[in-house]
This record gives structure tokens, C-alpha cells and sequence, in this order.
């Protein structure tokens, strides 16, 4: 009997309808509703019904979802070939299979068996596996399968995140570094997106540019800066000449200049003179000098804000009696600003986008030449290929042969593009012969609208939407409309947490998230409805002038400095907000796991902390948890170069190639490496009157560590000898056990960043010529980052973005930066213009964006200011029992931003009743909704459980292995002893009698099995081909030598039936391996007879006449073959084709030349860059 626990879930109502295997079905599931479960359920139902693994498709958004589902389908599967019969049954049920329908007599029993045999058969399928991948993933697969249709070279590889941008780097300095006018043009556009954006910005910026330009049917060339001018309905020409044409034709009306002057000279003060002089000097300045001027007269009328002077406003205002005109001024001298500012953001624009097209196409052709493809690539190559022409007919007709069931998940992540490559693939799903031939052939998808959050990919809930608009046309077409089915029962979470989320998507957060209907509320599940759960409020943390604000309040009090312990994390009003928010938060979640929360035992893993933004506060946290010894995974997202462990490495590599760097080895000695203190340190580095740290450190050797002196002189011995990965595998796992120090110290977390520089290692050594200063230098440059797959369970505190959690859940969930001000600081858009559609603009200031992109940047704001309310939902739906919301406050008065979190939780907490209660020193106050409160507090599970003794790690475990003898080279006999034979002919005469003894030994292996009277046609036939340089009387020559030997009776048996030519062999002689390639072997039940060509003219008289070399190699072909042939005569000769001779040496005379096997071993020689190698 397998674990209840362990056994498949009943689905409900909408689970089954969802997974029936033959319709179409379109799954809205709300967070926490199993829609994981459905998708394998449906796979697994599928399968039962007798569909193909190959046949079905699973497309989903992330590398994690994918694994996650294969696991889950073939775990389920594994189990079920060692399930017993009743315990299968009950599986098969909850998948919603009715089995007296099936019937228990032969149907049951038969499902039984093929339920069984599914994991053998998903083995034994293509790949092993179920199809299940992401959207790149697939389209990856579909262009290797058909690159010359696709156009693209065969062989090519996906780039990293970081690969594309090093080849982007490279590819803009190749770009800039032309010369020429061509050259200083783009040179003076990319300074000016240097400017407004800074480089790393203005390079991101310009591959967005070559994505655009590089889309299936999208125009290659950027537009014009006339043509967008027209386009925004811009004046063409300079902007300010047109402001000058604009000034003299009227814009600005001189009554109302001269009727602000005389209202300035009637107020008769210092201030209105000025206005009046300014006034003034317009009147007699011409139309450029008043184009000049337009900025200091709207100053006569706004403040800094930009609202009206109250000189103009008031009912009292000196200055009121001209308000008309002045308003008349403001408004002219506005649009002329504005206009002339749009049309030179029109010009920076177009200039941006002509760099942004030759970038896209020199990128292009750098990954064409390189064999690269990005993921853009995949995505619009592949939807290119599937919908051009003939080609796009065959490729569609070969997958459409291959797929009968897609599955897409997170259906609502996926954008138009995406969306386009499915609809080919399921087109004649709905179609034609395809929706009507005996195959049943459906579609699934499933989704979230409210959890689309991944606009910066092109994701929103609109393209969700038109798809299922769309699919769901093409199904009712064919005959077979969609199941539009939703799942509202919630299996994850407690109904605290479910009320307040139903209570604030009632009051209005579908509008707020962009969605253009209601949502259902949640339903709990049966087993959760009384389940215990809390929702708390903290109230902000206030820093800065809040906090200032706060201390002014409370009276001037002095806190001494044991006041401000550790663990007090309210003291400092100096410190970063980000630094002060952590250490509150690091300090409740220790206190938590040490003495439970509100009763309720907490252990690390139950805790997950959301961020909205990948920055400092996570980092922040995290350390704060390890400084507290709280078991914490590291952040999910983050530099190569931030981690600790990797700036260590690294140092030590610095250090090897230049010891002289000061700084560096400082940084080195303190580090887990050496395990230096500070004051170890100042020691030796205090008052050593500039001389370099490393010659004070030999200098003063006697007074240093030794295993210090050791391990540096070590790092500098594998300076010039060794690469960078085995550089670093030294220092990691050999005597100075650099991954156990650095695990030590820095915690589990340490791990991914080492794994992923070794692999930078190996990577930069497959790409380029090893070597320790390349790869400091390609890590500097790098923007590698490493990508933590967290699991969806852990025994850890784990600290992520809500991007990052999504598919993820914990027991209790605490929202970081809940009162972040939601607004971007510079937001980059899209414009669509005539035939070019969403080109990148950058980010702009209020007063640069007018019209259609003021317009396109609002929409933008939107798109962004509905996701941040989606992330929101996100975030809340997390949580399974205890949700927490907290943040900070900047200002004096405790305001928040507008559109935070935090404060929308707070109106619809206390719109439930949730007063304010007292949170403690740390946080001051809180709401708490609560339900079933009795029912949450409750003893630790692992109460009673045995303490596991510590493991006693044993010596050998923490010691290098020992080095293994290496294998020895196989001995070759031909090659045995010095080459004591007469020296040959040199030269072209050496190359002529090499090219002869290699025909005379082919014609000696092809002609024995030849028919005796075609022997000679056929050897001057092949010769006449092999040896086409040579004249007949020579190759005549060597066919009567060969003929001379083979036809001679006395040799008969060596080439009749039964005799072998070019014979491998191997055999371990004396612990030596002996491996050769024998002329010609004749075994009989007696003897073995080996025979050795020699075509060279000199044949000795008598045996002992052969040169040694010879006897050597005979001896050697002998003694393995007494191995090889236990029991049997083995004899040796030697065929001298010249003569032709047999010489058969005998075994006195082979004995007495038979090679010192042991002592003359050779064995691989050793690695110089290994240490302690023999240098070779």
C-alpha cells in the first residue's frame, strides 16, 4: 500500500470537465485553484486513452514550470508500475475516470495494464521524455529540425543573456570605431544617448532597436526624421528658426506684452520693474532674440511648479489687471516651447533609430557569422518559417503529421508573437481533413488574466484575451467549440487570506488591474474552510524626516549606545532606509523561528519574502538573516560579481597575476581563504613606508603565518602554468580548501555563484586561449547573472521578487516594500508610426513628450500601473496561512506614494473592521484579520523527534585522493628500439618508396581471394586507379613482384583459405599492452604462423643477418600472440617481397632480442600545467 498522502487528489467538478481529454478547452484558473494538477491530469488521461507521448505538446513559460510538469508525469507514471491494483484504481478515479462505466470485467483490468506500461512506453518514445518545453525551447527544436528552410545556419547555438550582450558590446565598438563622416555621425548620435541615458542604457536601448528592425515583415531601414516629423504633425525645418517664424508672425501678441509691462510699471516695486523690463527688451529685441527670450517671460508668470504667479490670481494681486493677457503669454510661449522641443525629441528620435538600424543588421550579421541566434531570433524566425509560403505549407504539414494535442500553461504570459507559432501549429486542429478525420485531435490552455505580469515581455492581458477570442472562432468553424471552464476553488490558501483578497477585488481592483469584467471570488477548499489564517498590516517603518518627525514628537530623548544594541532595529535614523527596513524584518522572522509567532511554531522554510523590485532590500535581508544565523537561501536574481565567494576567487587570481596590488591583497588576506583579521592585517600593512604588502609580507616572513606564505607562493607557482578553471579548482579542492572555508563562512548560498564561475571558466576556455588575466578581464566586462531555481518547497527562509514566486507558495508570506512609490523614474515606451510598429522610444521628461508619444508614454504608464496592481494579487495569493504587509515612510507626515500597496490593503483591512492593535516596539501598530484565531497557535511537529547525532566526517574525506598510476601507452612493435635499420633513401626518393611499400602491402591484402587468372587484370586495374602518377612498366613491375610471391608454392599456404590479411591485434604482455596491425596471419589448430612484409630492396642472406630493429618487432608480434593463442606453436617470419625470401627467424635468435617490455614502459606522459607533472 503506497502513503495515502501520496495518492492523486479527487478533482472537482471543473478540474474534470477541464481535463476530459477529447474537447477543446479554454481554463481561466484563479491562483491556488491546481491548475498543475489539471495539466497533468489531462496528459495522464490522454495517455490512458491511448495517445502517443510524441503526439502530445506541452508549451509552457518558464524552464522551471517545464522540468516541474515532466516531473510530475513521470513520477505519477513510475509509481503507477509499482502501485497494487487497488491503490491504481483509486488514482484512475480521481482522474476522473468512471470505471463502472469501463467496466470491471475487461475494461478496468485492460487500463490497468496500460496504465502500467505508460513509463516504458514514454521511455521508449523519441527523447525519452514527454514533450514538455517552453515556447523557446520549441522553437529552437523546429529550427534545428529545419534550418536551410528557415534560413539559418545549421549547427547554430542559443545565445545566454550574457553572451548577447558581450556580442552586442562588440558589435556597437565595431560600429562607432569606423572612419569617415559615416563614422562621426553615428559617433554623435551614440553621445547623445549616452547622455540622456548612460551607456549600459543606451546599448540596451539599441538592442531593443535591433529586435524591432529585425521582426518578421517589420521595414530594416528607420524612418526619416522628416517623415516622423509628418507622422506627429510636426513643423519640418530648424527649431529655432520656426520658432522665430512662429514669434514674427504674431504668436505672441505685442498688446499683451506691452499691457504686462505697463501693469509691472504701475506696481511701481522692484519686482514689477523687472517684469516690465523684460517686457521691454522684448519689444525691441527682433524675432531669434525673442525666441531666446521665451523661458525668462514665462518666468514673469509661473512659479516653480508651473502654476500661475499669485501676483496675476489673487482678487488683490498687484499684477491681476493684465491676468488675461498673461495668460495669453503663458499659453503662446508653452506650445512654443512645446512644439519646439517635440521636434527636436523627433530628430534625436529618428537619429536614434538610424543608429538602431545599422546596429540591428551589424548584429545580425555578427550572429549569422558566429552560428548565434538570441531568443528574439527563435521567436520570429520560427513564426516566419511557419507562415511563409510553400515552405511554411510543408513545415506545418511535417509537425501537423507529428502533434494531434497542444497544451499551452500560463497561457496568459504568452504575447501576440507566441501566440501566432501556436495558432500555426493548431490550425488544422479546427480545419478541414484535420478536425474530421478519426484522430481527435484537441487544444488546451490554460491561464490567469489577473496574474499576467510580464509586460516587459510583450505580455498583457488584452493578447489573452483576442487569443481566446480567436481560437475560440476557429473551434466553432470546425465543429468543435471551446469548454470555456473556470476554476475559483482554492486549495492553497486559509479564507483570512482569501477574504481580504475577494474584498479588495470587490472593490475594484479588476478596473484597477485592466481587466474588463468582474472576477468570481474565491472559494476555499472543503478541507481549508476552517483552517486557520491571519492577515496582518504593519504599520510603515518611518526613516529619514519621518523618523526625525517621530523623535520631535516623542521629546528630545537621548539613546545611549546600549540602547541601540543589535537587536534594536530602530536606533539609527542615519541609516539607509533599505538597511533599516532589513534589520526590522531579519529581526521578526528570528524571533519568529525562535520562539513561534502569536503561539504558532515557525520553522525557516515556512517563510518567503517578496520584493517588487530587484535591489539592495533583498540583499540586505539576506544578510541581515545570515548575521543572525538564520538558515536563508540567497536572492534568486542577482551579479555574477556580487556574490562574495566569486570577488574572493577572483582576488586570488588578481593576486597571481600581479601580487603587487596592494589593495587586492588585502582583500584576499582578510577573506575565508586566508582568514586574516583586520588587525592581522594592520600589522603588516601599518607604516611600511611605500613598500608594496607583498614584499613586506617576504620581508617579514618570519613573523607571517606559514600556511599563509605557502598558499600565496602557491597561487603565484600556477601563474603562468595552468588555466582559469583549474586555477580555481585548486584553490577550491586541493590542500588549501578554499569551498569548505568559503561554505563556512558564507553559508549554502555560495555555492551557485562558484558552480556558475566555473562553468564562466570552462566556457571562456572552450571560446578563447586560456589564460588567468583573459578570463579577470571577460569577468569584468561580464553581465552574467546567475538565475536560482527555487524550490517550491524549502527548509530555508527564502527571500525573491513576486516575479520570481510565481507558481510558488508558503505558509507565511511578508511583503517587503509594500509602500514603493509604483511610478517608474524614466518609463521606455513603444511608438508605432506608419508601416513601423512599436519602435523603442527612451525614457523622456514631462516637458519632452507631447502628442502621439505623450499619448503612447500614458498608455504605457497604464499598462505599467495595471501589472503593479496584478503583482499585487500575485503577491497576496502566495501566502497559505499568514500574510504579512509592511514597508516605509520617507516624509514627515507618514504620507505614502500614490498607488501603493500598502495602502490598499490598509483601506480594505479597515473597510473589514480590522482596527489598529499595538505591533510592539518595532513596528508601533497593526491591523490583524483573523479567522478561526484559536485554532492558530500550535505546537512545533517536530517536537518530540530525535536530535540526529553529528556525522563524524573521516580523515580521507577532507585529503586529495591520491594520484592514480597511469595507464601505459600500447607498446606498437613496428616501432620498438632505435631505428638501428640502414637509413633510407631521403627526400623525394623517400616519399617514392613509402607510396611503394604502401601499394605493395594493399595489393598483398586485396589479390589472395582473387580468382589466379584475373589476378594480374585486376591488380593493374587498381593500380592504373590508386597509382595513376606511376608508368605501366612500373606498376607492371610491382604486380609481377606481388604475383611472384603470392603464386610461389612455397607460400601457398600463407595466402590459400583461411589465412588473414592486415590483422589487428592487442595482447598485455608482461603488464604491457602490445597492440599492432600483422601483414599476414595463418592460424591452424597447431600452430599460428605471423608474417611481416619487408619491400625493400636489401634481403639478407641468412636470418642473423636482419637488422635488429626487425627481430625486435617479430619478437613483440610473437609474444602477444602467444597470449592471444595459449597452448600453440607460434612462429615468426619475415617476407622479403624483393627476393622473394621467407626468413624465419627462430626463437633462440628472437629470445635473444626480445625487448625489455618493463623497462622500456611508456607511459602518458603528464600535464605540465598539473602539479608535481614531469615536464614533458
Amino acid at each position: 500500500m503506497i502513503d495515502p498522502d501520496k495518492l492523486l487528489k479527487m478533482l472537482d467538478i471543473g478540474q474534470r470537465a477541464a481535463a476530459q481529454p477529447d474537447d477543446h478547452v479554454w481554463l481561466g484558473a484563479s491562483a491556488g485553484t491546481g491548475k498543475t494538477q489539471v495539466l497533468s491530469a489531462r496528459v495522464l488521461r490522454l495517455m490512458l486513452e491511448g495517445v502517443s507521448p510524441e503526439a502530445i505538446l506541452c508549451i509552457t513559460f518558464t524552464k522551471a514550470g517545464a522540468a516541474e510538469m515532466a516531473h510530475r508525469i513521470h513520477e505519477r507514471l513510475a509509481m503507477w508500475v509499482r502501485m497494487d491494483d487497488g491503490d491504481l484504481r483509486t488514482e484512475l478515479r480521481a482522474l476522473g475516470l468512471d470505471l463502472e462505466l469501463i467496466g470491471y470485467d475487461h475494461g478496468v483490468p485492460a487500463l490497468i495494464e496500460r496504465a502500467r506500461s505508460l513509463f516504458a512506453t514514454v521511455i521508449d518514445s523519441p527523447g525519452g521524455a514527454v514533450r514538455v518545453q517552453t515556447i523557446h525551447s520549441f522553437c529552437q527544436t523546429l529550427l534545428v529540425s529545419f534550418p536551410l528552410e528557415a534560413r539559418i545556419l545549421p549547427g547554430f547555438r542559443a545565445l545566454e543573456d550574457s553572451e548577447a550582450r558581450a556580442l552586442q558590446r562588440e558589435v556597437l565598438g565595431k560600429l562607432l570605431s569606423q572612419q569617415g563622416g559615416d563614422g562621426d555621425h553615428m559617433r554623435s548620435i551614440a553621445a547623445m544617448l549616452s547622455r540622456r541615458l548612460g551607456q549600459d542604457a543606451a546599448i540596451a536601448f539599441l538592442a531593443r532597436c535591433a529586435s524591432s528592425f529585425t521582426a518578421a515583415n517589420a521595414p530594416r531601414l528607420a524612418p526619416r526624421a522628416t517623415d516622423l516629423r509628418t507622422a506627429l504633425g510636426l513643423p519640418q525645418g530648424d527649431p529655432a528658426d520656426w520658432r522665430a517664424a512662429a514669434i514674427a508672425g504674431g504668436a505672441v501678441a505685442d498688446a499683451d506684452i506691452a499691457a504686462v509691462a505697463l501693469s509691472g510699471r504701475d506696481w511701481a516695486t522692484k519686482t514689477g520693474d523687472a517684469r516690465a523690463d523684460i517686457m521691454d527688451d522684448w519689444h525691441r529685441a527682433d524675432s531669434h532674440g525673442r525666441a531666446a527670450m521665451l523661458a525668462a517671460v514665462r518666468g514673469c508668470f509661473l512659479t516653480g511648479t508651473g502654476d500661475l504667479r499669485a501676483d496675476y490670481t489673487k482678487e488683490k494681486g498687484a499684477m491681476r489687471s493684465c491676468l488675461g493677457a498673461a495668460e495669453r503669454i503663458v499659453a503662446a510661449t508653452g506650445d512654443l516651447l512645446a512644439t519646439a522641443t517635440a521636434m527636436q525629441v523627433a530628430d534625436d528620435l529618428a537619429a536614434a533609430w538610424d543608429l538602431g538600424s545599422r546596429f540591428a543588421e551589424a548584429y545580425a550579421l555578427a550572429k549569422r557569422d558566429k552560428g548565434y541566434a538570441d531568443f528574439d531570433d527563435l521567436i520570429s524566425i520560427a513564426g516566419h518559417l511557419l507562415a511563409t509560403g510553400d515552405f511554411g505549407d510543408w513545415v506545418r504539414f511535417k509537425l501537423d503529421q507529428r502533434t494531434d494535442h497542444i497544451l499551452v500553461d500560463e497561457a496568459q504570459d504568452t504575447n501576440a508573437r507566441q501566440w501566432a507559432i501556436i495558432l500555426s501549429l493548431a490550425a488544422e486542429f479546427f480545419a478541414g481533413l484535420g478536425a474530421k478525420d478519426d484522430r481527435v485531435r484537441t487544444m488546451f490552455t490554460v491561464g490567469d488574466r489577473k496574474q499576467a505580469i510580464f509586460g516587459f515581455q510583450g505580455t498583457e492581458p488584452a493578447a489573452f484575451e483576442a487569443a481566446r477570442i480567436r481560437f475560440g472562432e476557429r473551434a466553432a468553424a470546425g465543429g468543435r467549440p471551446f469548454e470555456d471552464v473556470d476554476l475559483d476553488t482554492n486549495y492553497r490558501s486559509s479564507p483570512a487570506v482569501l477574504d481580504v483578497v475577494d474584498a479588495w477585488i470587490a472593490a475594484g481592483a479588476p478596473e484597477r488591474m485592466g481587466l474588463e469584467s468582474d472576477e468570481p471570488p474565491h472559494t476555499p477548499a472543503d478541507f481549508n474552510r476552517d483552517r486557520a489564517g491571519r492577515v496582518e498590516l504593519w504599520e510603515p517603518l518611518p526613516v529619514g524626516k519621518a523618523l526625525d518627525a517621530a523623535a520631535d514628537d516623542e521629546g528630545d530623548r537621548e539613546d545611549s549606545d546600549e540602547d541601540a544594541g543589535p537587536g534594536d532595529s530602530s536606533a539609527a535614523a542615519s541609516d539607509p532606509a533599505s538597511l533599516r527596513l532589513s534589520r526590522a524584518i531579519a529581526d521578526e522572522v528570528q524571533d519568529w523561528i525562535e520562539h513561534g509567532k502569536d503561539g504558532r511554531s515557525v520553522a525557516p522554510g515556512d517563510i518567503l519574502i517578496l520584493v517588487r523590485r530587484r535591489r539592495d532590500l533583498a540583499a540586505r535581508i539576506v544578510a541581515r538573516l545570515q548575521s543572525r544565523h538564520v538558515p536563508v537561501a540567497g536572492v534568486d536574481r542577482f551579479s555574477l560579481t556580487q556574490s562574495l565567494a566569486v570577488q574572493d576567487l577572483l582576488a586570488a587570481m588578481r593576486f597571481a597575476v600581479q601580487p603587487l596590488d596592494d589593495l587586492n591583497l588585502a582583500a584576499l588576506l582578510v577573506s575565508p581563504l586566508l582568514g586574516w583579521t583586520q588587525d592581522d592585517l594592520f600589522g603588516f600593512a601599518h607604516g611600511r613606508k611605500g613598500r608594496a604588502l607583498w614584499e613586506q609580507l617576504r620581508a617579514r616572513e618570519s613573523e607571517a603565518p606559514p600556511e599563509t606564505m605557502a598558499a600565496l607562493r602557491g597561487l603565484l607557482g600556477m601563474a603562468d602554468f595552468t588555466t582559469p578553471f583549474r586555477f580555481l579548482d585548486a584553490i577550491l579542492s586541493g590542500p588549501l580548501g578554499g569551498r569548505r572555508k568559503l561554505y563556512r563562512r558564507l553559508g549554502r548560498e555560495a555555492r551557485d555563484p562558484i558552480d556558475e564561475l566555473l562553468g564562466q571558466a570552462l566556457a571562456f576556455e572552450r571560446r578563447e586561449a586560456p589564460s588567468l588575466l583573459g578570463f579577470l578581464a571577460h569577468i569584468a566586462a561580464s553581465t552574467a547573472e546567475i538565475k536560482r531555481q527555487t524550490e517550491a518547497r524549502s527548509d530555508v527562509v527564502r527571500v525573491m521578487t513576486v516575479h520570481g514566486s510565481k507558481g510558488l507558495q508558503a505558509p507565511i508570506v511578508i511583503l517587503a516594500d509594500a509602500t514603493d512609490d509604483p511610478r517608474p523614474r524614466r518609463l521606455t515606451f513603444d511608438l508605432s508610426t506608419g508601416a513601423w510598429e512599436k519602435l523603442p522610444v527612451f525614457g523622456l521628461g514631462k516637458d519632452e513628450r507631447h502628442g502621439a508619444i505623450a499619448k503612447a508614454h500614458d498608455d504605457k504608464e497604464a499598462a505599467e500601473r495595471e501589472e503593479h496592481w496584478r503583482l499585487l494579487y500575485v503577491a497576496m495569493t502566495r501566502a497559505e496561512e499568514l500574510l504579512v504587509v509592511t514597508g516605509i515612510t520617507k516624509a514627515a507626515d507618514r504620507s505614502l506614494p500614490d498607488n501603493n500597496w500598502h495602502s490598499a490593503v490598509d483601506a480594505v483591512m479597515a473597510g473589514m473592521g480590522a482596527d489598529w492593535q499595538d505591533a510592539g516596539p518595532r513596528w508601533g501598530r497593526k491591523r490583524v484579520y483573523a479567522v478561526q484565531p484559536k485554532k492558530w497557535a500550535r505546537p512545533p511537529k517536530d517536537k518530540a523527534r530525535q536530535v540526529a547525532p553529528p556525522v563524524a566526517v573521516p580523515p580521507w574525506a577532507t585529503e586529495s585522493a591520491p594520484e592514480e598510476a597511469r595507464p601505459p601507452r600500447p607498446l606498437a612493435p613496428s616501432a620498438l628500439g632505435e631505428d638501428d635499420v640502414a637509413s633510407p633513401p631521403q627526400g623525394g626518393e623517400r616519399a617514392v618508396a613509402v607510396e611503394r611499400g604502401l601499394l605493395l602491402h594493399a595489393l598483398f591484402e586485396r589479390l589472395p581471394p582473387v580468382l589466379p587468372a584475373r589476378r594480374r587484370a585486376a591488380a593493374l586495374h587498381w593500380l592504373a586507379v590508386q597509382a595513376a602518377a606511376l608508368d605501366d612498366g612500373a606498376r607492371a613491375a610491382m604486380v609481377d613482384e606481388v604475383l611472384g610471391v603470392i603464386e610461389d608454392p612455397a607460400h601457398s599456404a600463407l595466402f590459400g583459405p583461411g589465412s588473414l590479411g592486415e590483422v589487428p591485434l592487442s595482447a598485455v604482455v608482461d603488464g604491457v599492452v602490445v597492440a599492432g596491425i600483422v601483414d599476414r596471419l595463418l592460424v591452424t589448430p597447431d600452430t599460428v604462423t605471423v608474417i611481416d612484409y619487408k619491400t625493400g630492396r636489401h634481403v639478407p642472406a641468412h636470418a642473423a643477418d636482419v637488422a635488429p630493429a626487425y627481430l625486435r618487432q617479430m619478437a613483440a608480434y610473437r609474444d602477444a600472440l602467444r597470449v592471444i593463442f595459449p597452448g600453440r606453436r607460434v612462429e615468426a617470419a619475415l617476407l622479403y617481397t624483393a627476393g622473394p625470401r621467407l626468413v624465419v627467424p627462430g626463437d633462440d635468435l628472437l629470445d635473444a632480442y626480445k625487448p625489455g617490455l618493463p623497462a622500456t614502459k611508456a607511459n602518458l606522459p603528464g600535464w605540465a600545467l598539473e602539479p608535481d607533472a614531469p615536464t614533458p
